[in-house]
């Protein structure tokens, strides 16, 4: 058997960059994918999809060449917030930005030497997070501090479209506010405990964000690269 390929995180800030790890750590832990991928412990920090989409995604390719220096690069996943409304002039869609930057990613040898998935959190990361805030409410943080407020409840309805601003909603529920830098790695930490609850409110950025991961391994395991989502950049959102 071919030994393990590195998989290399692409975040949008420093909270993701100390929480996204823990989260794809335990989702590669349910897939059982660890004898095909290892996760590398230093994911870049890319900025958000606007600046990755400048000069018809420059940068994205800068990044991704930079990420191919690393030995043994088997896979590279992009996590974004999809709370963006407009991005140089056109509307936001999750699934065609994804794939233009799945295209461009072509130019970095994405697809051939080796594989590219690209995730929006709807609305934002912290709604993942929201998806299980009963479960959190009233305990501490791995660090000690206090955490979410007893009682607290999420949101009715469907997260992915509120609340729109869910780092907003947490810093009204932690009284010492809510600073992803600060904050977002250790509620990360004790979301990766009860993520049936997080898949029960069928969130479909989460489920994404699983499938990518699949397929990822998959990619690695029968040495056939892939990017996704795959297709045109036109397509329907």
């Amino acid at each position: 058997m071919a030994p393990p390929r590195r998989l290399v995180l692409f975040v949008e800030g420093e909270g993701d960059r100390l929480a996204l790890p823990l989260l794809v750590k335990q989702l590669l832990t349910d897939l059982g994918a660890w004898s095909h991928l290892f996760l590398d412990t230093q994911p870049f920090i890319v900025g958000n999809v606007a600046e990755l989409m400048a000069d018809n995604g420059r940068h994205w390719v800068r990044w991704l060449n930079a990420a191919r220096r690393r030995p043994g690069l088997g896979a590279v996943l992009l996590v974004q917030d999809g709370d963006l409304v407009r991005i140089r002039g056109e509307d936001f869609c999750a699934v065609r930005f994804a794939r233009r930057l799945g295209e461009w990613s072509r130019g970095a040898g994405a697809g051939t030497t080796f594989s590219v998935a690209s995730v929006f959190a709807c609305m934002e990361f912290e709604s993942w997070l929201l998806a299980c805030v009963e479960r959190l409410a009233g305990r501490p943080l791995p660090d000690g501090r206090p955490g979410l407020r007893p009682g607290a409840q999420a949101p009715p309805g469907n997260l992915e479209q509120a609340p729109r601003d869910a780092k907003k909603w947490l810093g009204r529920q932690i009284n010492a506010g809510y600073k992803p830098a600060r904050d977002q790695g250790p509620l990360t930490q004790l979301m990766v405990a009860h993520l049936d609850t997080v898949r029960a409110r069928d969130m479909r950025s989460f489920g994404r964000l699983e499938n990518a991961l699949r397929l990822l391994k998959s990619a690695v395991q029968t040495g056939t690269h892939i990017v996704s989502p795959a297709g045109p950049s036109h397509g329907t959102g």
